[in-house]
């Protein structure tokens, strides 16, 4: 491969990262910013004692709970939101190029954002199963911010299986980098149709995911912020 092609796929590859650890960081710093510090008269937690996010109510889901907990969050509004976001970052830099701009263009770059997330969830589902993995968010039990962040951007690559025991994200990572395979190839330009591209839109993917995490973790406290400011 002639060294300008190189230096391109990697000049790609770091000005992808940066944007989407951009969009990452606009999710993850309002929730530090408003987020209840601790007390400092809490005691100090053992980390020894406190194994992460899993809760003491946790409880096995049968295959049929898993199926309806993936269906309900297919559809919960975060997800339609950050698939909104990710096309409003691809719409100003023109990424790809080939689908032009205008709103005719946003809705193209929305409409594959939302194929690739339909996709992803399709892939998680099964690969769960099989590998018996429970693929909710568990909100830490630790009191630190690094603690809580922490466990939040752990559950992006570790999840805890049908014995209550941690296990690698299988279902994650098949699930992120085989629908970034599947809408390469599918229906973006013929110039993504090759494993740097995958690679790129599948660590996108794993990024976005880890801000969703922990945002999640501490959207309570900024909700309760919020409302305390009222």
């Amino acid at each position: 491969m002639p060294l300008c092609e190189r230096l391109k796929i990697v000049s790609g590859i770091c000005s992808s990262i940066t944007i989407d650890r951009m969009l990452m960081l606009a999710m993850i710093v309002p929730s530090f910013v408003l987020a209840q510090p601790p007390s400092p008269s809490a005691p100090s937690s053992n980390p020894d004692a406190i194994v992460g996010p899993q809760p003491s109510h946790w409880r096995k889901l049968t295959i049929k709970e898993k199926l309806r907990y993936d269906w309900r969050r297919l559809f919960e509004p975060d997800n339609i939101v950050f698939a909104g976001m990710g096309a409003a970052v691809d719409q100003l830099r023109e990424h790809p190029r080939e689908w032009g701009e205008g709103w005719d263009a946003f809705a193209t770059r929305y409409g594959s954002h939302l194929g690739q997330y339909v996709i992803q969830r399709s892939i998680m589902f099964p690969v769960q199963a099989v590998e018996h993995e429970d693929t909710r968010y568990f909100p830490s039990r630790k009191k630190g911010l690094r603690g809580r962040l922490g466990d939040a951007l752990l559950q992006t690559v570790r999840r805890i299986d049908d014995d209550g025991e941690r296990m690698p994200a299988y279902s994650e990572f098949f699930g992120d980098y085989g629908a970034a395979a599947i809408s390469r190839f599918v229906w973006w330009p013929r110039r993504f149709h090759n494993g740097s591209a995958i690679f790129i839109a599948g660590s996108d993917t794993v990024l976005i995911d880890a801000g969703i995490n922990v945002f999640h973790e501490f959207a309570p406290d900024v909700k309760r912020r919020l409302h305390l400011a009222h």
